[in-house]
């Protein structure tokens, strides 16, 4: 049993390093480009239709959002060359800094092109996949965090929508009056994020999984002036980063970081230490007692309250969300979506338990909760939830998979939400 247990593990781990390696820009992690569903969706139960949609989506691919974050590897390539100590390759890497540097002068954090369509993309299949639902005049209401990226997602979505259909009551706003919900700021949770227990694990698998040294050492022709004046793991960090944000920018056919730096294996191993750092960070980690996940409960209970009001309506329209990663993946975890609530011990077996974070939170990912009935007198509404656009379980029986009873999805999570104590 312990053989076929390692086997198993094995498979798993190189399928995920194998779809790395197929797609590179997957390692960026939470600056993979939203990639579109990849699956057709489930026909709902006989006489079952969609009424209502309650959404909540990250603001599409951006630019990176502080100054420093180009500053720092330009700025050390390009002492090393004035000091004549770049290898050919780090003047490639060089120029491409450079030339992402440029482009992002004066929009830090700001939405890319790139990023404005992803979401127009994704209101038009939201729009196509459930017509009913934005039939007529219906209202359709769209919040935003105060972050200029995330309305101006807002801003591309809904002007999408309006196109599609111009009878459309939209109305949008973006205020601190709704943070609290739509990027609570949990100071007591924030504080018990990283306790040293949760240092330790993670310096001591970031170690073993440690792969900077050989591609930060290929920029330089000199290794002694590499080893003696550069912190190699620093500037991988840095590299690491930009390599991950330019697939979001309009240098995205033009040049590869990942690609022109890393090997397969390389790649890979950075993208683990990523992946681990994101599970304690928002996950239900052990390691730092798994309330991570409950940072949005004031979401989560706005989420219920909302579609409570909305089922009582006749035809309800929508109700859509734009904001962070930072909410996405711990609401993704909260509910138990595609199993993303567990609790791993060893960050060493976060693969074979299939915690992936690219299949959460790439830019512009999405929380899609599509509510069924047949009339507005059909009191078992169901549910189907989908994570990117496509179909997710959740941690529920259901009779109708991959549909849900709404009335079990809203005991469940007012459950949940009473375990936790403020």
């Amino acid at each position: 049993m312990a053989f076929i247990a390692t086997i198993s593990t094995n498979i798993w781990a190189q399928s995920i390093r194998e779809e790395l390696i197929a797609d590179f820009d997957k390692a960026g992690s939470n600056y993979y480009a939203y990639p579109g569903p990849t699956e057709k969706l489930t026909p709902a139960p006989s006489g079952k239709k969609p009424f209502y949609i309650s959404h909540y989506g990250r603001h599409g691919s951006r630019f990176l959002i502080h100054q420093r974050e180009y500053d720092y590897p330009y700025a050390t390539l390009q002492m090393a060359n004035r000091l004549g100590k770049l290898s050919e390759k780090g003047k490639i890497v060089l120029e491409h800094i450079r030339l992402l540097r440029d482009e992002a002068e004066g929009r830090l954090g700001e939405l890319t092109p790139i990023g404005a369509h992803q979401h127009q993309a994704i209101a038009k299949r939201m729009f196509e996949r459930f017509p009913e639902v934005f039939k007529g005049n219906v209202c359709v209401d769209a919040k935003s965090t105060i972050v200029i990226r995330c309305i101006i997602s807002m801003n591309n979505a809904l002007n999408q929508l309006a196109a599609l259909n111009p009878k459309l009551n939209i109305t949008s706003d973006a205020s601190q009056h709704d943070m609290y919900y739509m990027n609570l700021q949990d100071r007591n949770l924030y504080n018990q994020k990283w306790p040293k227990e949760a240092v330790k694990v993670y310096d001591e698998y970031c170690y073993k999984h440690a792969r900077h040294e050989r591609p930060m050492l290929r920029l330089f022709n000199d290794s002694v002036y590499a080893w003696k004046s550069i912190n190699l793991s620093r500037l991988n960090l840095a590299m690491f980063k930009l390599a991950s944000s330019v697939q979001g920018t309009e240098y995205h056919d033009k040049f590869s970081i990942f690609k022109d730096l890393y090997t397969d294996d390389e790649l890979y191993h950075n993208w683990l230490q990523v992946n681990a750092y994101w599970y304690i960070s928002y996950g239900s980690s052990p390691h730092n007692g798994g309330t991570q996940p409950f940072s949005q409960r004031n979401l989560l209970k706005k989420i219920i309250e909302e579609a409570d009001s909305s089922i009582a309506i006749d035809h309800p329209g929508a109700t859509l969300r734009f904001g962070h990663e930072t909410m996405v993946l711990p609401l993704t975890c909260l509910l138990g979506i595609n199993g993303f609530d567990q609790q791993v011990t060893d960050l060493e077996k976060l693969e074979e338990r299939g915690w992936v974070n690219y299949k959460v939170f790439p830019m512009a990912a999405n929380l899609q909760i599509v509510f069924y009935r047949k009339n507005p007198k059909d009191n078992d509404v169901l549910i189907k939830v989908l994570l990117n656009e496509n179909e997710a379980t959740l941690p529920i029986k259901t009779d109708c998979a991959p549909y849900y009873h709404w009335k079990d999805f809203r005991d469940f999570c007012l459950e949940k939400l009473a375990t936790y104590k403020e």
